[in-house]
C-alpha cells in the first residue's frame, strides 16, 4: 500500500506531504463513510473503533470510486494505547501512515492524524508526519484519567515541539488551556461520534 513511500525514522514509517486546509464542509465519523455517495460531499474522521475503519486497511481499493465522493480525510488513528506491547503500537503507527500515504496518492485531501500514548512512544510515533502541517488529535480517551490526562498534555508538547503544526483539528472535548499554550497554531474542535449522538438525542 506504502511501497514507493520514503521511509523515516527508526521504524521505517511512510513519509507523509503537509496540507494546511482547514476543511470548511461536515466532518462525519467513518461509520458514514459508505453512504457518501447519497450525501452532499463531506470530510470524514476516524476517531471511532478501529473496526470501523479496519476495511480501509484491508480493502483500500475497494473503495476507491467511494473515496471520490468525499471533499477530504482526517487520517486514520489505529490505536496506540498505552497497555499495548511495542510491536502493536509500531504495526498500528505503521498501518495509520501506510493508508493516509495511499489517500494522498489517490489525490484525496488529508489531515494527518497525530496518536501517541505514553513517554516510550514519543520519539517515535510522530515519524512520518508532516511538519508545518495541520494535524489532527483526539481528547476521546481522556475522560476523568488523571494518567491520561498528563500524557495528553506531555504527548502534544512532544508532538508541537518535533511538527511545528500550523493547525491542530482536535475531536472530541477541547481542554481550555490548549488554545493559551499554543496561541500561534489555529485550534479547530470537531465533535466526536459520542458527542454528535447525544446532541441529537436532546433535541
Amino acid at each position: 500500500m506504502a511501497g514507493a513511500a520514503p521511509k523515516v525514522g527508526r521504524y521505517g514509517l511512510p513519509q507523509l506531504e503537509p496540507e494546511n486546509h482547514i476543511p470548511e464542509t461536515r466532518i462525519l465519523p467513518f461509520n458514514y463513510f459508505t453512504a457518501a455517495r447519497k450525501r452532499a460531499p463531506c470530510w470524514y474522521h476516524c476517531f471511532v473503533a478501529d473496526a470501523q475503519f479496519q476495511r480501509l486497511y484491508k480493502n483500500f481499493w475497494r473503495y476507491r470510486d467511494t473515496l471520490k465522493y468525499v471533499s477530504g480525510m482526517i487520517g486514520t488513528d489505529f490505536s496506540l494505547f498505552r497497555d499495548y506491547d511495542l510491536e502493536t503500537q509500531i504495526e498500528n503507527c505503521r498501518k495509520n501512515r501506510a493508508v493516509d500515504y495511499a489517500l494522498q496518492q489517490m489525490g484525496v485531501r488529508l489531515i494527518p492524524t497525530a496518536g501517541f500514548a505514553d513517554e516510550a512512544t514519543w520519539s517515535w510515533c510522530f515519524d512520518g508526519l508532516p511538519m508545518h502541517s495541520t494535524v489532527a488529535v483526539t481528547t476521546n480517551c481522556l475522560g476523568r484519567d488523571p494518567e491520561a490526562k498528563r500524557l495528553f498534555i506531555g504527548g502534544m508538547a512532544a508532538m508541537v515541539e518535533k511538527l511545528q503544526p500550523t493547525a491542530i483539528v482536535v475531536c472530541g472535548a477541547c481542554p481550555e488551556w490548549l488554545p493559551k499554550k499554543y496561541p500561534s497554531i489555529k485550534i479547530i474542535q470537531i465533535p466526536s461520534y459520542s458527542q454528535m449522538w447525544k446532541a441529537r438525542r436532546s433535541r
